[in-house]
């Protein structure tokens, strides 16, 4: 899935389910981290397969973990925005980079059963997890998964008008 939010639907359905396991910013930013290396591939137009060592579990962990300094390093601010979604959050720095891990190796599992030019076990060739599902089933799979989000949403959003009255 070059360069679209997709990866959005389950990952914010499940870190609205499991908000006292990941942090919910360093969740949403890591699951689409790495495709800034098709975005690149698309606007620079290299001699660089689309989906290249970003989409691997092997870099994508070194992906993950820059990804969880950055998101570390800059909390304090992101809480504040996120508090005003009512989204805030206690994290520590072991939440933060288990969250990027999570988001980093889900992209590339479900971008692996769409591309036959992922190696996500780089560096072995072989991608056994393609065509495991089918395109449509992986896209509406993503797409859907935003209902659920935008309930979970909602029900977070009602909760915290009923603190404040």
């Amino acid at each position: 899935m070059p360069v679209t939010p997709f990866h959005w639907g389950p990952n914010s359905g499940l870190g609205l389910m499991l908000f006292k396991i990941f942090d919910f910013p360093t969740l949403l930013v890591s699951c689409v981290i790495i495709d800034v290396e098709p975005f690149l591939v698309l606007v620079l137009q290299p001699d660089y397969p689309l989906h290249g060592y970003l989409h691997t579990f092997a870099f994508g962990t070194v992906a993950a973990l820059l990804t969880a300094a950055g998101m570390h390093a800059t909390r304090a601010p992101i809480q504040e925005i996120m508090a005003a979604f009512k989204l805030g959050q206690k994290s520590s720095g072991l939440k933060i980079a288990e969250s990027a891990l999570f988001g980093v190796y889900s992209h590339v599992l479900l971008d692996s059963f769409l591309y036959g030019d992922i190696r996500p076990l780089y560096p072995w060739e072989h991608n056994p997890f393609l065509h495991v599902f089918s395109s449509s089933q992986v896209y509406r799979f993503c797409g859907w998964s935003f209902v659920p989000a935008l309930v979970l949403y909602g029900y977070r959003l009602v909760r915290a008008g009923w603190r404040q009255t």
